[in-house]
């Protein structure tokens, strides 16, 4: 059967925490196949309707872009270590999940975020930073799944839907229920038209947005409009080839109050179509239990090293993911930490400006105006008032990724990035500029108001990032699919930029009021 799936490209330590440490192994890599020291394909013919998974290449097997001249003040900024530190804070991720926990990962107010800010903490003492601390707050009422399951059976055979995952918000069912199912394809007012829903669990296919966080079930409203038409809940069936369990937190007003939503992966899916196209009157079975939770805590992690004036230069990134989030955002505090320690190493009188690091929380969870990022905001305007430089870390790089039959095709090079700059003209000239010397592939027109955690502070400072935005919210963002030369290659161009930021005055980096990039 011929999918139909259009061809997108997914511009796709030592004395820390000893329970990190020991669980900080690399997941097994899948090899490609070596002849005489060249790559070939290990499976050069695809067949239509034939699926492969992917094959992620070792790391010494990418494309290392050519550096400037005078990168050698970097060298310390190596690939290869800031996945190691990666590795560590995946290993969190993995044990929520060995711990038993179906909603797994870094977790806002759960044990594995606070694990997460203690071994950020960690670093930064260990580096030599100051005034270390983790600033406890508050979290509003979270909503949090508890346990779930959903399977469908037909002509007498039960199939377990492993990839069942709710969608962000979604409210519980009443016990254990059955629903008939009811294929709607993409969910558009078209395939809902002179359909009768009223009772039944609506299936739709979402086709993946580039960057995988999102689908096209959720984008033209199929949840909303199965939710009016009075349907019992509703399956998303999440495109990207094989069985991938997601979460595209799309809370909000893509998850009706009435009922349960659940994502789940392509394989899952077929199931579902299968018994419905062989008429075996199938039926879904499913079960979610959530809590809301009040008297959570989340936290930020500060650190600061003393520079030469009082003027800012501020790095910062988020800590808490869904699943292993080794890009999302493993690679953004991996990338914090490292430049920490470059910086720690310059002679305080050769540090024009003092520089702040910190983590932000509840990324992925509502957190309110006195958490995370939020409070950031609302709290630090001094801070902001003589910052120079802020610089968001997240999502820093992740392999080219390719949609080819059946099969997502890995490549040897790192993906092209979303990117955003704001301040003067001198500062976007910088940036530019060094992104080209360092081949940072970026898409080809910028944010018009930047995504991720810069949103929310994007007014307060002259700033910047880049955001790499292939497949993420899923279980396939593993430190496999994080490239050790595009972490060196966006950690060694973020020091470039801030070094020459540093030799431009505080008012022709701010100008007048902070605008964003033309």
């Amino acid at each position: 059967m011929t999918r139909l799936v259009p061809a997108l490209m997914f511009v796709a330590v030592t004395g820390v925490l000893s329970v990190v440490t020991a669980l900080a192994q690399e997941r097994p890599q899948t090899p490609a196949v070596v002849t005489e020291g060249r790559l070939t394909d290990p499976a050069p013919d695809l067949p239509r309707g034939r699926y492969l998974p992917p094959n992620w290449l070792q790391d010494d097997q990418f494309l290392k872009w050519p550096y400037p001249a005078g990168d050698t003040a970097y060298n310390d900024l190596d690939g290869f270590r800031i996945k190691s530190m990666i590795n560590e804070i995946t290993a969190i991720s993995r044990k929520s999940r060995d711990d038993g926990n179906q909603y797994w990962g870094r977790i806002a107010g759960t044990p594995y975020e606070h694990m997460t800010n203690e071994w950020v903490a960690a670093q930064f003492k260990r580096i030599g930073l100051e005034q270390v601390r983790i600033q406890e707050m508050d979290m509003p009422e979270q909503w949090f799944p508890t346990s779930w399951e959903v399977s469908a059976t037909g002509a007498g055979k039960t199939s377990k839907l492993v990839t069942a995952f709710p969608l962000f918000n979604s409210v519980a069912t009443k016990g254990a229920v059955t629903f008939d199912p009811i294929w709607l394809g993409m969910g558009t007012a078209a395939d809902f038209a002179d359909r009768n829903v009223s009772g039944k669990a609506v299936v739709v296919y979402g086709f993946p947005n580039p960057g995988g966080r999102g689908n096209t079930a959720l984008t033209l409203g199929a949840v909303r409009r199965a939710d009016e038409a009075g349907a019992a809940a509703v399956l998303v069936i999440v495109g990207f080839p094989g069985n991938v369990t997601n979460e595209p937190q799309a809370g909000g007003t893509a998850a009706p109050a009435r009922v349960p939503v659940f994502m789940i992966g392509d394989e899952d899916g077929k199931v579902i179509r299968g018994m419905i196209e062989r008429k075996e009157s199938p039926s879904l079975a499913m079960r979610l239990a959530v809590d809301m939770r009040n008297g959570l805590k989340t936290g930020n992690v500060w650190g600061v090293l003393p520079g030469a004036t009082d003027e800012n230069v501020a790095l910062m990134a988020h800590v808490d993911s869904f699943f292993e989030g080794a890009m999302d955002n493993a690679s953004g505090m991996a990338t914090l930490v490292a430049l920490a320690e470059h910086y720690a190493k310059i002679p305080r009188a050769q540090r024009r400006r003092t520089m702040t690091f910190f983590t932000t929380a509840a990324h992925h969870s509502p957190s309110g105006e006195q958490a995370g990022i939020a409070w950031v905001h609302n709290n630090m305007q001094a801070m902001f008032a003589k910052t120079a430089l802020l610089v968001n870390l997240e999502h820093t790089a992740q392999v080219a990724t390719y949609l080819i039959g059946e099969t997502l095709i890995t490549s040897n090079h790192v993906s092209a990035r979303r990117w955003y700059v704001g301040g003067t003209d001198r500062l976007r000239d910088i940036v530019l500029k060094t992104f080209r010397e360092y081949g940072i592939a970026l898409y080809s027109r910028p944010e018009g108001r930047p995504g991720g955690e810069l949103g929310e502070v994007f007014t307060d400072a002259p700033s910047f990032h880049i955001i790499d935005h292939t497949v993420y919210h899923t279980d396939m963002d593993t430190a496999s699919a994080v490239p050790a030369y595009g972490l060196e290659q966006s950690a060694r161009a973020f020091a470039k930029i801030i070094d020459q930021a540093n030799t431009v005055d505080l008012r022709d980096l701010r100008g007048g009021p902070v605008t964003t990039t033309r």
